[in-house]
């Protein structure tokens, strides 16, 4: 007698409790003053612009860190400034890449030391100074 059907109620009801609880979380978070403020502050540090140039080390704008490379304050390389941004091509609206403009080659040395680029958005970066 098998218990697969067994088994895959009880992962079914773990899910839709994992669901719940995330859903709990959210609808139960107040967002106070500090909240509201880092909010606004992260808009307006998105909206400030660079001009870099190939060669230039730059590293992640705070709180605007969207992806796994290059590690937060992790020094990377411009490779190449993109004439037209390239959008990106994630189909899910609901995704923080959707129509994101990549614009900037970056690089960076992972932890095996092997030299890696990457496609970035600009605006998420600032000089390392």
């Amino acid at each position: 007698m098998s218990n697969k059907p067994y088994v895959d109620e009880i992962i079914k009801a773990m899910k839709e409790r994992a669901e719940d609880i995330s859903e709990e979380d959210q609808t139960d978070q107040e967002y106070g003053t500090e909240h509201i403020n880092q909010l606004k502050l992260s808009c307006q540090t998105l909206q400030e612009s660079h001009s870099f140039e190939v060669g230039q080390l730059v590293k992640w704008k705070k709180m605007l860190k969207n992806k796994k490379l290059p590690r937060q304050n992790q020094p990377a390389i411009v490779v190449k400034v993109l004439a037209e941004p390239i959008i990106q091509g994630e189909h899910d609206p609901g995704s923080t890449y959707f129509l994101e403009p990549l614009d900037i080659i970056l690089g960076v040395i992972d932890s095996d030391g092997v030299f890696l680029t990457f496609y970035h958005d600009s605006r998420r970066f600032e000089p390392l100074t």
